[in-house]
């Protein structure tokens, strides 16, 4: 999204807001209307699959990392700096997080979540927020996620960032605040790089081509039809997939009910997919090789802030909720028992032409201290999966995802939220919550 994300330390976090540096968010856009159509190949209704070959023509891809409820939190670490963006957010480490269920397990999948207990924490709302230890150049990232953060004030974020940021780049691949139901997806980079959007969805819309942190702050964001919030979890989520080489990157997204069948199969084939929500081209405008290098990878869930909060006061819907954020997230903690991510898996391909082209694969151990969020990861053995629903929504946990009808999930708390916005008490929200192991 902008700087204001990036994880840097306490000391540079504070010297760049005593400097003034304003944070840049796209413009917002609440509660638009719109389809986004499921990507399908030309010439047919569907998505083609694969027999399990990686090979497609000249193209070949590895997979060179699995994250799942098998290994996430020995390859993620917990940031617990202040919040660069100045959020009503006070991020965690391992011990908290385990100990008051922020972070764990539900079946087979990683839960990541916050505080919705305490009224007006005076150090902002408990949150999580968590890096991966490994940085990865020119890759295809797969991310199926069962459920997202959401409600207002929430300022989730599913993004990946290099070293020297914002020279090395950042790609925001699920981001947006408050009651927003569409994705922004948005890269950032330093100086000389302006992109073209040429082959994305018809329906995405491009806010500006120059990728440039320092050029207008909000970076070359487009805003699409692709589901967010509540509108991905009615869905029982889904894939988000980011194909990044060196001539370009997008963005695809597939519903729970729709996922290609080469992705299943661990065999993926961008090719197969049909148009992505967002493609972002280098070309002459923009070194895609320079300008992004060594990404790491991040999600978390962030309150208000120099986005959500800022724009606040832009929504007579949230108005009527409260004068502020702080004042709206402090007071109703039983809103954010919908802030969590669950993330079945987040699966990392390399492919012979990255390999060629941008010979980059850095180990965990040679991944530069002053770029990784700090914090320990505690290791040890996981506890064995539970059975996995074998519904079409995939390894969704049985029952955690009632019909799409807001009648099904209960009433709404008068006030809580505005007409049409799921309820918080949703009998779907998981009740049992495994810890992870210390």
């Amino acid at each position: 999204m902008s700087f204001s994300k990036i994880a840097f330390s306490a000391v540079a976090a504070a010297s760049l807001v005593s400097a003034g540096r304003t944070h840049g968010y796209p413009p917002y856009a609440p509660h638009s209307t719109g389809t986004y159509s499921t990507p399908s190949a030309p010439g047919t209704t569907g998505i083609p699959g694969t027999t399990g070959t990686t090979s497609t023509g000249a193209t070949t891809y590895k997979m060179v990392q699995n994250y799942n409820m098998t290994n996430f939190f020995d390859n993620f670490q917990f940031f617990t700096e202040p919040d660069p963006t100045l959020g009503y957010v006070q991020y965690v480490g391992p011990e908290i997080a385990r100990t008051n269920g922020y972070a764990g397990y539900v079946e087979d999948a990683v839960y990541l979540g916050a505080d919705f207990a305490t009224v007006n924490p005076e150090n902002g709302r408990m949150s999580t927020r968590v890096t991966s230890k490994q940085a990865f150049t020119s890759a295809l990232i797969i991310g199926d996620i069962a459920h997202m953060p959401f409600g207002p004030g929430v300022w989730p974020a599913f993004w990946t960032f290099g070293p020297g940021w914002p020279n090395s780049g950042e790609i925001d691949i699920i981001e947006g605040v408050n009651l927003e139901t569409e994705n922004h997806i948005t890269l950032h980079t330093g100086p000389g790089c302006s992109i073209t959007t040429e082959g994305s969805d018809e329906s995405s819309v491009p806010v500006d081509p120059n990728c440039n942190l320092n050029q207008g702050k909000t970076g070359c964001s487009q805003n699409t039809k692709a589901p967010f919030g509540p509108a991905f979890n009615e869905l029982g989520g889904g894939v988000y997939a980011m194909d990044w080489t060196s001539k370009y990157i997008s963005v695809y997204f597939f519903p729970r009910d729709s996922i290609p069948a080469d992705i299943t199969a661990d065999a993926p084939n961008p090719a197969n997919w049909g148009t992505p929500v967002a493609k972002f081209n280098g070309g002459s405008g923009c070194d895609i090789n320079s300008h992004f290098i060594d990404h790491n990878i991040i999600f978390n869930t962030d309150f208000c802030g120099e986005w959500a909060g800022s724009v606040w006061t832009e929504d007579p819907e949230l108005t009527a909720l409260a004068a502020t954020c702080k004042e709206y997230v402090g007071a109703n903690p039983q809103v954010y028992a919908e802030a969590y991510w669950l993330i079945n898996s987040v699966k990392i391909y390399e492919s012979d032409a990255a390999q060629e082209e941008t010979p980059r694969y850095p180990s965990s151990s040679s991944t530069s201290s002053s770029t990784v969020p700090t914090g320990s990861i505690p290791t040890g053995l996981y506890p064995s999966s539970s059975s996995t629903s074998t519904s079409s929504r995939g390894s969704v946990p049985t029952g955690l995802y009632p019909s799409s009808s807001t009648s099904s999930r209960g009433s709404v708390p008068s006030g809580v939220y505005p007409s049409g916005v799921i309820p918080t008490n949703d009998p779907a929200r998981p009740s049992v919550i495994r810890p992870f192991a210390a």
